[in-house]
């Protein structure tokens, strides 16, 4: 019970100590992440608009191509098909591609700790 209460004791200090450093470490780690995240979001952000704009256009132009022709309704019912076909891929990629954790050298770092401190009782 006492050899217990020591490794306890023990353990107790060498988790306030590694507090210390997680606490540094979710600091430089969301410094990292800060800095191209603004950039990041902008660049999207650039790149969507410019993404919907040409989607926009090639389904006006289709529609406007067909215009004088028995296809007309035939034409604009494609490009509302081809703009959910559209949508429904977007969503795929961003399910199947979704960014990792920004804390992943944090969440390691307690992970082993915590083995260590599972080890050690």
């Amino acid at each position: 019970m006492l050899n217990t209460l020591r490794k306890s004791r023990k353990l107790y200090a060498i988790a306030l100590d590694r507090l210390h450093d997680y606490k540094e470490l979710l600091r430089i780690e969301l410094q990292l992440q800060g800095r191209g995240v603004g950039v990041q979001i902008a660049a999207y952000m650039l790149a969507g608009l410019m993404a919907v704009l040409a989607v926009t256009f090639i389904g006006i132009a289709i529609i406007v191509t067909a215009w004088d022709t028995p296809y007309r309704s035939a034409a604009a019912w494609l490009v509302a098909a081809l703009y959910a076909l559209l949508a429904g891929i977007c969503m795929v990629f961003v399910r199947k591609y979704h960014a990792e954790s920004a804390l992943t050298t944090l969440k390691s770092e307690l992970q082993r700790d915590y083995k260590v401190l599972k080890e050690s009782l």
